[in-house]
């Protein structure tokens, strides 16, 4: 009777540790009571929810693989959204009320500052491109066709800059997981060539992730 407690017991723990190999510890401030939820970006399917008590909260759940992930504040179905990376880890998340998103930071996880340094260089491309857009808005009302052409071939040149930033970031980290990811991310706007070259350059554990078999998919 005791071996087959013992039995249990072992096979119990295993269970438990592999649901719950994802854990994050949250403390945001402003926020006495509400609710955060924890779900994947691609799918939207909502994976753990805990009530915050005082600023504070654990979410924790099982991923097979390095994921995109949201966590949302207040009601699941809010735009109130802090996207990140993760594997399998135990991280730190800190954040406010009033700057949610802005706030939000993720500590002792490489990828995930490795996922926010290319994440700000590509935002700084798509801002950019913002504002190109809003001067082709009041080009097109003046009714400048020539000056609204111009622009919209200065906005082609830079998109194209932007998607090069992103081949030649996932060429030069082939042992990044982060470069599968965004190299899925952005599939339909990289030709099918480079995709190809990407997947080829990855290194084996990454060719095999989550985002290196969907990579795969693409060509």
């Amino acid at each position: 009777m005791k071996n087959k407690i013992i039995i249990f017991f072992i096979i119990f723990t295993s269970c438990s540790s592999e649901k719950e190999n994802l854990v994050i510890k949250g403390e945001i401030n402003g926020v006495k009571n509400s609710k955060i939820y924890l779900s994947t970006v691609e799918e939207g399917k909502i994976i753990d929810s805990v009530n915050i008590i005082d600023g504070k909260f654990k979410l924790k759940t099982y991923i097979d693989d390095t994921k995109e992930m949201s966590m949302i504040l207040g009601d699941k179905n809010s735009e109130n959204k802090f996207d990140f990376i993760t594997e399998p880890a135990h991280i730190l998340f800190t954040s406010s009320k009033d700057k949610f998103v802005f706030n939000g930071k993720i500590q002792n996880s490489k990828l995930y500052s490795d996922y926010k340094n290319l994440k700000n260089q590509i935002n700084k491309f798509n801002d950019k491109d913002l504002e190109m857009l809003a001067e082709q808005i009041e080009i097109s009302v003046d009714g400048n066709q020539n000056k609204y052409d111009s622009i919209n071939k200065l906005r082609l040149k830079f998109n194209q800059k932007k998607i090069l930033f992103i081949v030649n970031y996932a060429v030069s980290n082939a042992s990044n997981p982060i470069s599968a990811y965004i190299s899925y991310k952005y599939r339909e706007n990289i030709n099918k060539i480079y995709l190809e070259k990407i997947y080829k350059n990855l290194s084996d554990e990454v060719k095999n992730s989550y985002y290196g078999v969907k990579l795969r998919s693409t060509f």
